[in-house]
């Protein structure tokens, strides 16, 4: 199984619980936002944001939804070849 990028980032570490953290955060959303906006505890929210620190280098939130921003099209296309799909054709005979 693929597990990591071209880059060598272990994309299967970011989980689409984290991914939903990820884009609220990257939409300028507090940590208390996100978790009435996901109907989450505040903690949970706390616990996957620490999680995600340690994955992504990155030292605060507004470093982590630059991250997500400049990364999620990464995560997606990582999501994509797990599934077995792709937007691009096979070349036929």
């Amino acid at each position: 199984m693929d597990t990591e990028s071209h880059d060598g980032f272990a994309w299967e570490r970011i989980t689409f619980s984290r991914a939903k953290v990820l884009r609220e955060i990257a939409d300028g959303r507090t940590e208390r936002e996100v978790a009435v906006g996901l109907q989450v505890a505040y903690s949970t929210v706390r616990s996957h944001i620490a999680e995600l620190k340690g994955l992504t280098g990155c030292h605060d939130v507004r470093e982590m939804g630059r991250w997500w921003r400049n990364n999620r099209e990464d995560w997606l296309d990582w999501c994509k070849r797990q599934a077995g799909c792709s937007l691009e054709r096979e070349a036929g005979p």
